[in-house]
């Protein structure tokens, strides 16, 4: 197979495994079962197991006194109890911090020591607890990982990137800082976003109010007392020879002579009907009446006129007449 062939083949397995790789977070920002990445970046892992049987470099029992255990993780300069997990190839592994080193190799970059069974699962290969070695992984003695912090341990150590043993970073104690909010989060809704939320549909409820309520009927004003007494007052006078509502003479009923209508020659005054005015205008009476002009009143004017004339007519007549 040549080498074209074998890069060829090479591509989906890659492919695969960028698919399956877990998205490390932003720091700030929560991780898929609900923690906060305080803390991340990218180092060289090896491996290690201190039992305190003396096997294969074994130097004693863990740092901090924790029985060697499958997950349990050195560091050079991390605070002892940190809680984090590293990422290899897709594969996502839980450690704690609970021991030193590794020691000179710290300063050739290679920043924390895995547990020979958490190693052995990264890399496909199995733990012989015989000879404490990893068997089966092609001879790997070093990874590169990712390594995710999501809490900072209690003890001693400095916080933050990892700092090689050579400067006993992991005696000094160090104050954790808290992480930056999170800058895919949704940002909370300020005070004035939620003012002028509120404004529009604090102006639309009297709006609203105002278009559900019915609309009230105008009803005319009532003419005043004084407006229905001048109506009735032009209305009577035709026939009481009085003045009209401009000042001028009315007419009087005619007397007699010339231009004397019969009834008036033979004594007998004309008696026009009258139809009550309403103070509104409107001839057809009815509730609206004035109250001012009355029946009663109108007839004892006609009947005064119509003696009026009688009399006028009695003293005129010529004096042949009176011979007679």
């Amino acid at each position: 197979m040549t080498a074209l062939s074998l890069a060829a083949a090479s591509l989906p397995a890659q492919a695969t495994e960028a698919a399956e790789t877990p998205a490390v977070p932003e720091v700030g920002c929560p991780t898929a079962d609900g923690r906060t990445v305080l803390y991340a970046g990218k180092t060289t892992a090896s491996y290690f197991w201190d039992d305190g049987s003396g096997v294969n470099g074994d130097t004693g029992a863990p740092a901090s006194g924790e029985p060697m255990q499958k997950g349990l993780a050195a560091s050079p300069s991390w605070p002892m109890g940190t809680k984090g997990y590293v990422i290899y190839q897709g594969k996502k592994a839980e450690f704690f911090v609970g021991d030193r080193g590794p020691g000179v190799p710290s300063s050739s970059g290679v920043m924390l020591d895995l547990d020979g069974k958490t190693f052995a699962e990264l890399t496909g290969g199995t733990w012989d607890s015989d000879s404490l070695t990893v068997e089966g992984a092609g001879g790997l003695g070093h990874i590169p990982v990712k390594y995710v912090i999501t809490e900072w341990g209690k003890g001693r150590g400095k916080t933050g990137a990892p700092k090689p043993f050579s400067t006993g970073a992991y005696g000094v104690r160090d104050q954790a800082e808290p992480p930056p909010p999170c800058p895919t989060a949704a940002p909370a809704p300020s005070e004035e976003s939620q003012t002028t939320a509120s404004t529009p549909a604090a102006k639309a409820a009297p709006e609203a109010a105002a278009k559900a309520a019915p609309a009230q009927p105008l009803t005319p004003a009532s003419p005043a007392p004084a407006e229905q007494a001048q109506a009735a007052a032009a209305a009577m006078a035709p026939f009481a020879g009085g003045q009209d509502a401009a000042g001028g003479a009315s007419p009087a009923v005619p007397a007699g002579g010339a231009g004397t209508t019969p009834a008036a020659a033979t004594g007998t005054a004309s008696v026009q009907a009258v139809t009550p005015v309403s103070a509104t205008g409107d001839p057809s009476g009815g509730d609206d009446a004035a109250p001012a002009v009355s029946a009663a009143i109108v007839v004892c004017a006609l009947v005064a006129v119509g003696a009026k004339a009688v009399h006028s007519r009695v003293t005129r007549r010529p004096s042949g007449e009176e011979a007679q």
